[in-house]
């Protein structure tokens, strides 16, 4: 014996539950768009927390090509779904271009370092 489930839901109420592929795309674009102005923000350009046109360009790319994807495995995803993922995305990546700034930051200044204690052996100054 088997037991058959119907959907009682009228076909309005199950359309509106989907939502459309430029309602997805407009969700993630916007955490996107305010985390790129949080980090052009003028208090933070002018500080060591900025991390450069370059790697926020770089982040902008990645979190791209990851909601992509993450929208073509997952088509019915809810706007607030894809939000969320959306921040996370952008938290990761963000945080990963934070970290190669001060990598690359301390690689700088140790070399700059290096440099003013050559040049004072060979100068003596």
């Amino acid at each position: 014996m088997t037991t058959k489930i119907a959907n009682n839901a009228s076909a309005t109420t199950r359309k509106s539950t989907t939502t459309t592929p430029e309602a997805q795309k407009q969700a993630w674009e916007g955490v996107l768009n305010s985390a790129v102005d949080r980090m052009n923000e003028p208090e933070i350009k002018g500080s060591l927390q900025y991390l450069g046109e370059g790697r926020i360009n770089t982040v902008k790319e990645k979190v791209q090509g990851e909601m992509e994807t993450f929208l073509k495995s997952n088509p019915n995803a809810s706007a607030d779904d894809v939000k969320s993922h959306a921040e996370s995305t952008t938290k990761k990546h963000e945080t990963n271009a934070m970290f190669q700034k001060m990598r690359d930051d301390n690689f700088f200044g140790k070399l700059m370092s290096r440099r003013k204690e050559l040049l004072k052996d060979m100068w003596g100054e």
